[in-house]
């Protein structure tokens, strides 16, 4: 039976190790570290449905089933935690957004909210409610560090093989195919290597002499600690003054994001940028009433692989060798587009032969 190699145990590397490993595939998960440690650990882990791209919008439909069921559909526990999330968009945005609200409803329950109505449910929370926003009632987001070690332990019982602490040093190729990966314990043969490497992924490509279009981008989240208890507060992103969030409850702040405009050089990032927290609370208080009264108490900064258009990167590489399929480049959407890339994989490996 063909060998299936996945370079990369964060969770869109470990939900397509499950995937081939439930269908019976032999598949081995390389992970350089432990599982989960990478990327992912610095994910918000939220589950939503809404984009303004519609195939966008179908990929996270098949995140949100697949999650909400993780439990029965992986034998592993891995809870959800309902939080609500909150799109909001501007007047120029609100006809489109509608519309696929509508597309979506019957799959998901998803509200559109004008901004009266917008304002009726969560006026106490917003500093603005023009343009409107989509509220989906039964959204929310699980612990990443779970979802990766239930799908990896479940991959396992199926049969997969987990090699933790084995870094890809490079690829075995024979004809321009790639055949494998080269470690440390040795050549691990393989007739499809997938590279599921999150932001190292650029500099392995171009490391191997492999062209590609990705490039990496840093994130911060400041953790915000409001002046007064918000109770109630959804997960959110907002498309008009393009912040993003969701509560922690176990500090009682709301995370809060803001695009850095930051190109890193490495996965490697460093620490909070001062300046960076200044213009996402700048722009979140446009839209959040209680951010004018708040204050930072640390966060997250890392880095996310970014690709060409909104899509990610999921398949064989453009112009790259046979055998080699990426998983990769989603923006900072890995997590709710893992079951989707998990599933994409399965069928370009099996519908190849």
């Amino acid at each position: 039976m063909p060998e299936t190699v996945i370079v990369g145990g964060g969770v869109v590397g470990a939900a397509a190790f499950h995937a081939l490993a439930a269908r019976g595939e032999r598949v081995t998960l390389l992970e350089r570290h432990r599982p989960g440690l990478g990327a992912t650990a610095w994910s918000g882990g939220i589950v939503r449905v809404f984009h303004r791209e519609p195939e966008l919008g179908d990929r996270a439909l098949e995140g949100w089933e697949f999650y909400r069921e993780f439990a029965r559909r992986t034998g592993e526990p891995a809870p959800f935690t309902p939080s609500g999330f909150l799109s909001l968009v501007g007047p120029e945005q609100a006809d489109d957004a509608r519309k696929e609200t509508a597309r979506i409803a019957d799959r998901t329950p998803a509200r559109w909210l004008d901004p009266g109505e917008l304002a009726e449910r969560f006026g106490a929370i917003l500093a603005d409610t023009t343009g409107g926003g989509v509220w989906e009632p039964q959204a929310g987001y699980l612990d990443p560090s779970d979802v990766v070690r239930g799908w990896v332990r479940a991959g396992q019982r199926a049969g997969g093989t987990l090699l933790a602490g084995t870094p890809v040093h490079g690829l075995s190729r024979t004809a321009g195919r790639v055949t494998g990966v080269r470690t440390a314990r040795g050549e691990l043969a393989a007739d499809t290597v997938v590279l599921a490497t999150g932001p190292a992924t650029p500099a392995l490509l171009t490391g191997w002499g492999i062209e590609h279009r990705l490039w990496l981008q840093t994130i911060q989240v400041d953790l915000r600690r409001p002046a007064a208890p918000v109770p109630g507060h959804p997960a959110f992103t907002d498309h008009l003054y393009e912040t993003n969030g969701r509560p922690d409850p176990d500090s009682g702040g709301v995370f809060t994001g803001h695009p850095t405009g930051h190109r890193p050089g490495s996965e490697h990032t460093g620490e909070l940028d001062p300046e960076c927290t200044r213009r996402a609370g700048e722009a979140a208080a446009r839209r959040l009433a209680w951010v004018a009264d708040s204050r930072p108490e640390g966060g997250l900064r890392a880095a996310e692989c970014h690709a060409p258009g909104e899509l990610g990167a999921v398949g064989p590489l453009p112009g790259g060798p046979d055998g080699l399929l990426l998983a990769t480049g989603f923006n900072g959407g890995g997590f709710k587009m893992a079951p989707w890339a998990a599933g994409e994989i399965v069928r370009r490996i099996t519908g190849s032969r």
